[in-house]
């Protein structure tokens, strides 16, 4: 897998290795990467190579966003441009302290804001595993 940051997205992990998946579907899910892992479940197919997997195939599943923190609230990353801008959503509670600090509404229950790179710390990466509740209901 080729990284990219910020990181979004579902991310599998097969035999060891990360690869870019979509949401489980019918118990499935579609594995894509640029180049060719040299594993026979992947075919080729234009921009890359996919296989179609059991979910019960994966070692990880997970949902995969890369957070923030910017005035004092913990954002989400929605996208950094060349020239050093960050696209983000605000994450907290109260939406009267995201609207002083400059964050627009831009739909309902959902505040965002650009700002330059430099003001961001804390970046890191948020995985929500989309297998704990198979696993927490049949175990490991």
């Amino acid at each position: 897998m080729s990284y990219q940051r910020p990181r979004n997205g579902v991310v599998a992990v097969l035999d060891g290795r990360e690869f870019f998946a979509t949401h489980p579907e019918g118990g499935q899910v579609v594995l894509s990467c640029a180049v060719d892992p040299g594993d026979p479940r992947f075919s080729q197919v234009v921009g890359g190579w996919q296989a179609v997997l059991p979910v019960a195939a994966l070692e990880r599943l997970d949902e995969v966003t890369t957070r923030v923190d910017h005035a004092g609230h913990e954002c989400l990353v929605v996208g950094i441009t060349a020239e050093g801008s960050v696209g983000l959503y605000y994450l907290g509670p109260d939406k009267a302290k995201a609207a002083a600090d400059g964050f627009v509404q831009i739909d309902p229950g959902t505040w965002a804001k650009n700002a330059p790179i430099h003001e961001v710390t804390r970046m890191r990466e948020h995985h929500a595993d989309l297998l704990f509740a198979e696993w927490a209901t049949h175990g490991a």
